[in-house]
């Protein structure tokens, strides 16, 4: 982070907080899902957008619930913050990676008042404003 940045955000580092990182955050609250194709219904979107996608698809069909957290793309051993959406039974709704664009899916259901926000739609869990809350005092 820009030093710059740190007064106007309120970081004073991570001592006393729930969470020292996004990544105890989501290994704490977290879940893994199961990848499942795309269904019929759910249109696929634009790639390197997953934050804004799944939130539009969650918006377009209330049976689904916006998820965060980190999914690893098939072929990669590399896992990447990302956003989808789940159903009731767990399983991954990627309108990002519809072909089952990713192999394994570790993330955090957000409540409804969690999610990004226009215009920049960066993740819940990356964008400052909303990680720092949620490293501070939990869900």
């Amino acid at each position: 982070m820009h030093l710059a940045l740190q007064p106007h955000l309120g970081f004073d580092g991570t001592a006393g907080w729930r969470y020292r990182s996004v990544y105890d955050l989501v290994a704490a609250n977290g879940r893994w899902f199961t990848p499942t194709p795309l269904p019929v219904e759910v249109q696929p979107l634009p790639e390197r957008h997953c934050f804004a996608n799944a939130a539009a698809t969650e918006r377009e069909h209330p049976f689904l619930t916006y998820t965060e957290g980190f999914a690893v793309a098939t072929g990669s051993p590399v896992p990447t913050a990302h956003a989808w959406c789940t159903d009731s039974h767990g399983r991954v709704i990627d309108p990002t990676w519809p072909e089952l664009g990713g192999s394994a899916y570790l993330g955090i259901r957000l409540p409804a008042h969690l999610r990004p926000r226009a215009p920049r739609n960066w993740g819940v869990l990356e964008a400052p404003d909303s990680l720092y809350p949620l490293l501070r005092g939990g869900l």
